[in-house]
């Protein structure tokens, strides 16, 4: 993750340095060294994930202070985009998403140590979205099961009870669909995760937040809010509800924006998002490689 762009680019060394600072251990370090099964603890993932993506924000900046139109982000992403729209500070996004992460991690731990039935996030393909909503809904009378994430139109995420999230699957493939499970370690996005809002809240409460510099489109109302009020609130209900990059994608797209840069450590957006609108622009930033090629080609914009 990143290897080239931090040994090439002092920037992306001094941001990691930062945020190691405020986390109190060597968070590069956790990254390339491991151990994998501490990095895949969500409270260690979320900071990897929000200082990785936020990084290469400022390297591209620094490169050539192309500044975007507007911003989204997917689940954590969007912390990501607050902190590059100056929404919250640096000091106070690795708080927040460390924190994001405990509480998620802690609720998980509930739900085993309680013996309630085991949960984990399922991919759904093949199937229309709707029908995937009604199979949830028949299947969640005893248990927890819901659309977590509405990635592409090809393309849904469960989140919920083990069981029903079975149910559910054996359902859907006998439909036509496929399925894969998720290396996720918790139910993000479902109502299982509605225990966590008070303690959430509260820690929202001591986070300043500013009016956004950019633009951020809000994946839960498809909005760009400029309310903090709002931006809070979104963010709360965003721990148990869906998240839905279908619309967010429509809603950029609407506005005529037809070149997207993804900033983080993999291209997982680039390739959704090119599934919803292939006629879309979309270069995922994330190696020296893909660096050089979106500076020739937003440069060469610039000039023409």
């Amino acid at each position: 993750m990143l290897l080239d762009l931090y040994y090439n680019h002092t920037i992306i060394q001094k941001i990691f340095q930062k945020a190691s600072n405020i986390l109190e251990y060597d968070l590069w370090n956790l990254i390339q060294k491991g151990p994998l099964k501490k990095l895949n603890i969500t409270y260690y993932t979320q900071p990897a994930i929000l200082i990785s993506s936020f990084a290469i924000y400022k390297l591209w900046i620094q490169k050539n202070n192309i500044i975007p139109n507007i911003m989204a982000g997917h689940s954590l992403g969007e912390y990501t985009a607050m902190l590059c729209s100056k929404v919250i500070s640096f000091h106070d996004a690795i708080r927040l998403v460390h924190y994001r992460g405990k509480l998620m991690q802690e609720i998980s731990f509930s739900l085993k140590e309680n013996n309630i039935d085991g949960y984990f996030m399922q991919a759904i393909l093949g199937l229309d979205k709707i029908l995937i909503q009604k199979i949830c809904k028949q299947e969640s009378k005893n248990n927890i099961v819901n659309i977590s994430s509405y990635n592409t139109y090809n393309q849904v995420i469960i989140s919920g009870n083990k069981n029903a999230i079975l149910r559910v699957v054996n359902i859907c493939k006998s439909l036509g669909a496929y399925s894969i499970p998720l290396k996720i370690n918790i139910p993000s996005h479902c109502l299982l995760m509605k225990p966590i809002v008070k303690k959430f809240k509260n820690f929202l409460n001591n986070i300043t937040f500013n009016y956004p510099k950019i633009p951020i489109v809000n994946t839960l109302n498809i909005k760009c809010e400029t309310s903090l009020k709002k931006i809070k609130y979104n963010l709360i209900h965003q721990l148990y509800n869906p998240i839905n990059w279908i619309e967010c994608i429509k809603y950029i797209s609407n506005k005529n924006i037809n070149n997207l840069l993804e900033f983080g450590p993999k291209n997982i957006l680039a390739k959704m998002t090119k599934k919803i609108f292939n006629n879309l622009d979309v270069i995922s930033i994330n190696n020296s490689k893909t660096l050089s090629i979106a500076l020739k080609k937003y440069n060469y914009m610039r000039i023409i």
